[in-house]
């Protein structure tokens, strides 16, 4: 059964270090196709060129395995617009945030002109979740409602601290996926069952391992289309065109 990653890191961070090369050993040992990456947090915050720029050279080095994140912060402005459209127009197909660091609510209009750079180039936007006050579930059901044409990924069910508040946040809204990182195994068991068509695998490493995060989402033995379609199927349909 193909496997996709939506969630993994490179780069040399403070509390992630991983390197390309690092993480095609681990999606290798755990049957692992894609593995969609991202720049670890100080590219998330403050050296987004930097971090794009890595993303970009593993993508180029390694095509058939990564599927690259953008980042930016819109707290710099039009220089993060602009940033942003580069990196999209030099391959990379999604766009990666974490705004409990970079310093905003999920669902505040300072992240408006970058949501339209998504509209612009059809790509989906990331949202880590489960930190509070920037980071909660609904603040991205709200953004949602703001820009539909955008498809969005709510991180890691909303974490376990608000993992209840992640299925409401899908009320009304058919622009927003699941994804199961770093989230509780009873959590994932229930939403592949009564969400399939909404759930994402992810496993945020190296924060966790590949092979735990595989492990909880098929603990619950789900139907073998469900379990299909969070591997793989769903975050394939998120992708759209710029899957590759």
């Amino acid at each position: 059964m193909k496997i996709i990653d939506s969630l993994s890191f490179i780069g040399q961070g403070k509390y992630k270090n991983q390197n390309a090369e690092e993480l095609i050993r681990k999606m290798d040992q755990n049957g692992v196709e894609k593995a969609l990456i991202a720049p670890v947090d100080e590219y998330v915050v403050a050296y987004n060129t930097e971090g794009n720029l890595l993303v970009q050279a593993a993508c180029a080095a390694y095509p058939d395995r990564f599927i690259g994140y953008a980042v930016a912060n819109p707290w710099f402005g039009n220089k993060a617009v602009n940033s942003l459209k580069r990196a999209l127009e030099n391959g990379l197909s999604a766009v990666y945030f974490d705004s409990s660091i970079q310093g905003f609510p999920i669902n505040d209009h300072i992240i408006d002109p970058l949501m339209n750079v998504c509209k612009e180039y059809n790509v989906p936007a990331y949202f880590h979740t489960g930190t509070p006050l920037f980071a909660l579930p609904f603040n991205l059901h709200y953004l949602a409602i703001r820009h539909p044409d955008v498809r969005f990924l709510l991180g890691h069910l909303g974490a376990n601290d608000f993992v209840s508040d992640a299925i409401p946040s899908l009320y009304g809204r058919d622009n927003i996926w699941l994804e199961t990182s770093l989230a509780l195994t009873p959590a994932m068991t229930r939403f592949m069952k009564v969400i399939p068509d909404r759930v994402v695998f992810g496993s945020c490493s190296p924060r966790s391992e590949i092979s735990y995060e595989l492990k909880k989402l098929r603990y619950g033995e789900p139907e073998q289309s469900a379990l299909e379609k969070a591997l793989s199927k769903n975050i394939e349909t998120v992708l759209g065109v710029n899957y590759r």
